[in-house]
C-alpha cells in the first residue's frame, strides 16, 4: 500500500505471528510508524527495536531499520495500562479515542477515565462493527496585512480585541486560496461595487458644537477627520454631516 503505514504490535514484543511478518517489510521506510503496547522481555526483537538497533536479525535474514529516532514517541513502560495509555494521548493529542481490546468493564472504566481526563470521545465497536468518525479539516490561509489593518480600522470597540472581517476568498485552478479584497474582488470579476447608504437625521437642543461633537467620536475612532462639510469616521464609512438650513440638526450617513 502507498504512503506511510502505523503498525500496532500484537503481540508487543514482536517475537511472532503476522506483526512480525509486517514489520520485515516495512521497517525499511522511516515514513512508517510502530506502537508496542507494553514491555519487551530482553532479547526479544521488540526490545531490539526500542533500544535503537539499526540491524536486527529475524530468522536468520538481517533486516535494516530505516528510523527517525528522534521523533519516536517517549513510551512509559509501566506496569498499569492506563499509565501507558494516558502517555500516548498526552503525546498524540488525538481527537477520538478507541479501544478494540479487552475485558468490557475494565474497558468500560478507563473509557470514563480517559474522557474525564483528555475530554476526548472514546468509542467501543465490538468484534464486526463498523464506526463512523468524523473528520475535522485545518485549513490556513493568509491574509494580506492591509486588509487586516483596514478592518481593525473600521471596528468601533475601543479594545480591538475582535473586529468583524471582511473581505473574498478566492479559488485558483490548483484549489489554492487567496483572500483579498472586495474591490480586488469586483476588478477580476469585472463587475461594480454597490453601496447602500442609510441616513438618520439627530436633532439637538441648541446649536450643534461640531467641535465637541468631534472629540465625543473620537472616543469610537481615534483617526476621524474634522472637515469643514463635517466629521468622517472609519476612512469614511460613516460620516456626520450638517443640515443646510438647520443648525440644530445633523445628518449621520452610514455606506456598505
Amino acid at each position: 500500500m502507498p504512503g506511510a503505514m502505523v503498525l500496532f504490535s500484537t503481540p508487543g514484543m514482536l517475537h511472532g505471528g503476522q506483526s512480525l511478518k509486517v514489520f520485515r517489510k516495512w521497517c525499511h521506510d522511516p515514513r512508517n510508524m510502530i506502537i508496542m503496547p507494553g514491555y519487551c522481555v530482553a532479547g526479544t526483537v521488540g526490545a531490539k527495536v526500542i533500544s535503537g538497533m539499526k540491524k536486527i536479525e529475524i530468522e536468520g535474514k538481517m533486516h535494516y531499520i530505516n528510523a527517525l529516532w528522534h521523533a519516536a514517541i517517549p513510551l512509559m513502560l509501566a506496569a498499569e495500562i492506563l499509565c501507558w495509555q494516558a502517555k500516548l494521548i498526552r503525546v498524540c493529542q488525538p481527537r477520538s479515542v478507541m479501544f478494540v481490546h479487552g475485558e468490557a468493564a475494565k474497558m468500560e472504566f478507563l473509557k470514563g477515565k480517559v474522557e474525564k481526563e483528555f475530554r476526548v470521545p472514546v468509542l467501543m465497536p465490538a468484534n464486526g462493527e463498523s464506526v463512523s468518525i468524523p473528520g475535522i479539516s485545518n485549513l490556513e490561509v493568509d491574509v494580506p496585512q492591509d486588509i487586516v489593518q483596514r478592518c481593525l480600522d473600521l471596528d468601533p470597540t475601543p479594545s480591538k480585541k475582535a473586529c468583524p472581517f471582511s473581505a473574498c476568498l478566492v479559488m485558483d485552478k490548483q484549489n489554492g486560496l487567496e483572500v483579498i479584497s472586495c474591490e480586488a474582488a469586483a476588478s477580476r470579476l469585472q463587475l461594480g461595487l454597490h453601496t447602500i447608504t442609510l441616513s438618520q437625521l439627530v436633532k439637538s437642543r441648541s446649536v450643534v458644537d461640531w467641535r465637541a461633537l468631534s472629540e465625543a467620536l473620537s472616543i469610537h475612532d481615534t483617526h476621524l477627520q474634522h472637515k469643514q462639510d463635517g466629521i468622517e469616521l472609519f476612512h469614511g464609512e460613516i460620516c456626520v454631516l450638517p443640515v443646510k438650513g438647520d443648525d440644530n440638526q445633523a445628518s449621520g450617513t452610514g455606506m456598505g
